[in-house]
């Protein structure tokens, strides 16, 4: 099961603007689809292996108002050529590194192996990466997005409607798509403010976490990740299609000073062919 919700779950990272982006769709479309290739989510996180998958399932339901596009939920309160206005619920990307790191290990035969853990750790307090537990949450709030010439600009405040964390994300991007006729590419570049409470509660620490003298824990404060993402299609007869998305997010200086990370920015691609039904 866990195998399963890791797939759909990266798909819902690297995909996410696929649908609106590549494509025209019409109220009623839906689609069903499973891409092979190869895809990677690296786990910023300190001695923890990178998350790798050769399969991604897809789908997608546009409504007359509601849509779904993976674990993307939305509602159509307003919408113009110009503007448009969602009641929107997503997954929180952080709590994928807690809830599925170490999945890797049933998907690949040779495992990377662990990182060091970040100079920050007092001496003689010894990290336990098995202890920590982090639970995934799921956010909703209102999206508004603006339709220029030049590009989209979506704006999102997204609150932890599953009680997690209590914590909200501020989201902004601008995108732009591209059409050919052999194919279509989008990109897309942004920032998520995370408030403290969400950060607090994925990247703060727990006495029971460390053996030996522990490190000086605490609330600690609001964070922004900034990111770019491109993705590329080119169909190859009416149910193949060759895919691929790359994302690149540079993590803020509080998660960055975090002593449960050992990186300061993570990527998360995939390649390979499509197969709609």
């Amino acid at each position: 099961m866990k195998c399963c919700k890791l797939l759909l779950l990266m798909l819902s990272l690297a995909f996410a603007t696929q649908a609106d982006e590549l494509q025209t769709v019409s109220p009623g479309d839906w689609q069903i689809s499973v891409a092979v290739g190869y895809g990677v989510l690296e786990n910023p996180r300190a001695k923890t292996e990178d998350i790798t998958t050769w399969v991604l399932p897809s789908w997608y339901y546009y409504g007359d108002d509601f849509y779904a596009e993976n674990f993307t939920l939305g509602y159509s309160l307003f919408e113009s050529d110009w503007l448009s206005l969602d009641i929107q619920g997503q997954l929180n990307e952080d709590g994928i590194f807690y809830e599925y790191d170490g999945i890797g290990k049933l998907l690949v035969a040779d495992v990377l192996g662990f990182t060091p853990v970040r100079d920050t750790v007092r001496p003689g307090a010894k990290f336990k990466p098995e202890s920590i537990k982090r639970k995934l949450s799921y956010m909703g709030g209102p999206s508004a997005t603006w339709y220029t010439p030049a590009f989209d600009m979506t704006t999102a405040l997204m609150y932890d409607v599953t009680g997690v964390h209590n914590g909200y994300e501020w989201q902004l991007s601008l995108k732009k798509a591209f059409a050919w006729s052999w194919g279509a590419a989008g990109i897309e570049a942004g920032g998520v403010y995370k408030s403290e409470e969400l950060v607090t509660y994925y990247y703060g620490i727990r006495p029971k976490e460390f053996a030996g003298r522990v490190p000086r824990g605490g609330r600690m404060d609001a964070s922004s990740n900034w990111y770019v993402k491109a993705v590329f299609n080119v169909p190859l007869t009416d149910n193949l299609t060759l895919v691929a998305t790359a994302k690149h997010t540079w993590l803020g200086s509080e998660i960055r000073n975090s002593i449960l990370i050992d990186q300061d920015d993570y990527f998360a691609g995939f390649i390979g062919i499509s197969y709609g039904f």
